[in-house]
């Protein structure tokens, strides 16, 4: 412990010294190679008992001890104490009775009132507790915080501020000694009540010595976490990255002369070495579209962007997969308010979005059904492109990772698919979302900016550049 100008120790419910600060060790002339227990006399070590009874009942309170200090003799002292009931430890302010400016455990109501109204108003959560450690009242942010109401906290110890947290061993414990210590003292809790999200606070508090009373604000660092996490997701997906293009570009050139290879040993071949050759072609060609997917989603590309006509590019993309669909009694269904809706992009690229949707869709409908195609435009600035199936459904956990790159539930999927649609969707300016039911199905909303006349007047053919898919 730190060295304070307030005496003050941590100790057991037995009285013994578990840490102490050096104000302390000048009071009590105490050797740290053996710290022991407080020199009490008979009457003080009675009290004792009965003092901890109540401390752990209401988790702080204020008593007089008879102890023995540097000079040997008996002298009055003021232990100002909190309990913290996870590791059964006391903090305990120590100070002699005479210079004792905190010796009343309750302040008067107007007092209490004034505090109380005063930071009502302020923007942020704020909590006042007296100087003894009582609490005097709390803003409305902080009952929201807190998940309480006033007159539940009102006149109870300090540290039932952290009732509805969850923290590690100890941290209560560290963050009193440092407050009765310092003056001053901080502690970042975690909030694992709510139902969709866990929330991350810092508590801080301070000791007014000029008003003898303790501020305490809560600052929300959700927002702040979720986006340190995020990044560092993002950095741990780059390296991934890095590795898989490396990894790929090295399994394309062996590939390469494998087709190679089978194509010439298919000139001598038997039907049924054929047979065989067939399959072997088959499965080089998917290893090569997974490079290709693993390629464009882990390094920079180039594509060409030009003036693109929605209406004309689904209907191919339809037109294609209409025969798998029928082989599997799937009909695609395809509906649109407009014919002539123009976007910019690249139609080798979201040809094969709309076909790795409709693939998809197809596989997840082992009974067949219907998949619709729906070109609808919300205004005149946006096209909305829905693809949606009567296929399993997926559950919320699956919802929350679709778009992870390598994230699959298929036993032979890759992961990849969906994480290359949603790039290809931000690189044409879009967004892409989904809402999916159990047993019920699945839709896709894909939404483009439209090009109106006078874009379309200006806009030549141009390139851009893909960027990352983890930056």
């Amino acid at each position: 412990m730190k060295s304070t100008s307030s005496p003050t120790l941590i100790l057991n419910k037995a009285g013994k010294i578990l840490n102490v600060n050096e104000a302390a060790i000048k009071l009590f002339n105490l050797n740290l190679t053996y710290i022991g227990y407080l020199a009490m006399d008979e009457p003080s070590n009675f009290k004792w008992t009965n003092f901890v009874k109540q401390l752990q009942n209401e988790l702080r309170s204020e008593e007089i001890f008879n102890i023995r200090t540097a000079g040997n003799d008996y002298e009055m002292l003021s232990f100002k104490c909190f309990y913290d009931p996870n590791t059964e430890e006391i903090v305990a302010q120590v100070s002699v009775l005479n210079d004792d400016v905190a010796h009343k455990l309750y302040v008067s109501q107007a007092h209490e009132k004034s505090h109380s109204n005063a930071y009502d108003y302020l923007p942020y959560a704020v909590i006042v507790s007296d100087a003894s450690g009582i609490i005097l009242g709390l803003n409305k942010y902080a009952e929201m915080f807190l998940k309480v109401e006033n007159s539940q906290l009102l006149h109870k110890a300090h540290q039932h501020i952290f009732d509805s947290f969850t923290m590690k061993d100890g941290q209560i414990t560290s963050y009193l000694s440092k407050l009765m210590g310092e003056k001053h003292a901080s502690v970042h809790v975690v909030d694992e009540t709510q139902v969709s999200r866990t929330c991350y606070y810092e508590i801080s508090s301070i000791f007014d010595e000029y008003n003898n009373i303790i501020v305490t604000v809560i600052n929300d660092e959700t927002e702040k976490k979720q986006l340190q996490h995020k990044v560092e997701h993002q950095q741990a997906l780059n390296i991934v990255g890095q590795m898989a293009a490396s990894i790929a570009h090295e399994i394309r050139n062996p590939l390469t002369s494998l087709k190679g290879f089978t194509e010439l040993l298919k000139i001598n071949a038997d039907d049924e070495s054929r047979m065989y050759l067939s399959v072997i072609d088959s499965e080089l060609q998917r290893m090569e579209q997974i490079l290709s997917e693993l390629l464009v989603l882990s390094k920079p590309t180039t594509m060409k962007m030009e003036l693109l006509e929605l209406h004309n590019i689904v209907k191919q993309v339809i037109e294609f997969m209409l025969p798998d669909a029928l082989m599997k009694s799937i009909m695609i269904q395809y509906i649109s308010s407009s014919n002539q809706i123009y976007i910019g992009g690249n139609e080798n690229r979201l040809k094969q979005v709309f076909m790795n949707l409709i693939k998809n869709a197809m596989e997840s409908m082992n009974n067949g059904g219907t998949i619709t195609v729906e070109i609808a435009t919300n205004d005149c600035a946006i096209v909305e492109l829905m693809i949606k199936d009567e296929g399993v459904g997926m559950d919320s956990t699956t919802l929350q990772n679709l778009f992870q790159p390598f994230y699959t539930t298929k036993s032979t999927g890759t992961g990849l698919g969906l994480a290359f649609v949603k790039k290809v969707i931000e690189e044409h300016d879009g967004v892409i979302g989904v809402n999916s039911e159990l047993q019920k199905g699945t839709c896709f909303h894909l939404q483009f900016p439209i090009y109106t006349f006078n874009q379309m007047d200006t806009m030549e053919v141009s390139t851009k550049d893909s960027a990352y898919l983890v930056t």
